[in-house]
């Protein structure tokens, strides 16, 4: 078990050893503790006002503007669409606070951290419409121009909350190294407590976000924390069965290319590995068509949908003898599986094709008999992406 800092402050750990916190969220106070309690530095009181921001749109599409406006008593922001950076914002640690009151039928208001660009940034939101669910607040970075929110589907991203109608209420935002911790309405208890950044040990402006009508934001402040040193990257993911080292090929235009015809003429290969829970995150190493909206259900049926991607990857699996084995396989979108070049599995799990409703989100959720022949057996894999996420995994049976 890890030794816990000696900065940690004895109320957090009491509060959390009292409440049957578990380890990660233990860290996750003591690193906050320990990046906060050194900082001199005063909260930076963003006013509400148009000066102080800088709109981009990184839905994909024109956002709505924002209105400065008083509602329910308070100087505030009225978000429908888009991202609002702070200007001259920077921040790596540190605490960001804000209030906010929902709108009628609105669907998604997040707080966006360390933001590079609108390509790439971290992001808690949450979503009215789905208050006391495990729905209602949950995080996701956007990697290479796309949100990954149907990979991403643990209690470390996902939290109910509770957030009531015509009235302002608080979130807190505690960021440290690759930890954040949300808090609401000045409880000490965490709202919900991510324990792995998918941009890992990064920096940049901190903003507002909407979509489908958004949120009044009002009270908006940071409050960095001392400069520090880069965390080390972290190590090699490994886990018995789980295929972790591949080699990528370019993105390609799905129309361009026949994902169900064994690749014959991919030249350039680029090795990545598998991280936490076990997938390859494509959106680290490739552009997303982040297509919006969706094909129809009778064009993704059919293939080879113009302006989607679809990438190949491929892993050498090494057997003493031949044996037989199941493969386990998650995907988002769609895959195509070659062993040894030929086809044995093909699969579709696209947001809305399975039924109107179906999100498209990642499981281990498919299953295939294989036969590896003794010595070196090639694994190849095509993965189709339109938006939310893209991702494979393929498991070996021990």
């Amino acid at each position: 078990m890890h030794a816990l800092p000696r900065t940690l402050s004895a109320r957090y750990a009491t509060i959390a050893l009292q409440r049957g916190l578990n380890l990660a969220t233990l860290l996750a106070f003591s690193f906050a503790t320990l990046s906060l309690s050194a900082s001199p530095s005063q909260p930076i009181q963003v006013p509400m006002a148009p000066e102080s921001f800088v709109l981009s749109t990184p839905n994909g599409s024109s956002a709505t503007s924002p209105q400065f406006v008083e509602h329910l008593g308070r100087e505030a922001v009225d978000l429908p669409s888009g991202l609002l950076n702070v200007k001259d914002s920077k921040m790596r640690d540190g605490i960001i606070d804000v209030d906010i009151a929902t709108k009628p039928n609105a669907l998604f208001a997040g707080i966006a951290f360390r933001t590079e660009s609108d390509a790439n940034l971290e992001m808690v939101y949450i979503r009215p419409g789905l208050t006391d669910t495990l729905e209602a607040m949950q995080y996701t970075p956007r990697l290479n121009g796309d949100a990954i929110w149907q990979l991403l589907n643990t209690n470390h991203e996902k939290a109910s909350a509770h957030f009531p109608k015509d009235q302002w209420f608080h979130i807190k935002l505690v960021v440290s190294g690759r930890t954040c911790v949300v808090f609401m309405n000045n409880s000490p208890d965490p709202a919900m407590t991510v324990t792995n950044l998918r941009r890992g040990d990064s920096e940049g402006a901190i903003g507002l976000w909407g979509l489908g009508g958004g949120a009044y934001f009002s009270n908006l402040s940071y409050t960095p924390a001392p400069d520090r040193t880069q965390l080390a990257d972290l190590p090699p993911f490994q886990e018995a069965g789980v295929i972790s080292h591949w080699e990528l090929s370019a993105a390609f235009d799905a129309a361009d290319v026949d994902a169900t015809t064994y690749p014959t003429s991919i030249s350039q290969w680029d090795r990545v590995q598998a991280e936490d829970p076990g997938f390859v995150l494509i959106n680290r190493y490739r552009t997303s068509p982040a297509i919006f909206p969706m094909p129809p259900r009778e064009e993704m049926q059919k293939g080879r949908v113009k302006g989607a991607k679809v990438v190949f990857a491929r892993a050498h699996v090494a057997s003493g003898s031949a044996a037989d084995k199941i493969l386990t396989i998650g995907y988002s979108d769609d895959i195509v599986v070659y062993l040894n070049g030929k086809q044995v599995f093909s699969g579709k799990n696209a947001l809305g094709y399975r039924s109107d409703d179906a999100l498209g989100v990642f499981g281990l959720n498919d299953q295939v008999p294989i036969h590896l022949n003794p010595g070196d057996n090639q694994l190849l894999v095509a993965v189709t992406e339109y938006n939310g996420g893209w991702a494979f995994e393929c498991k070996l049976s021990q």
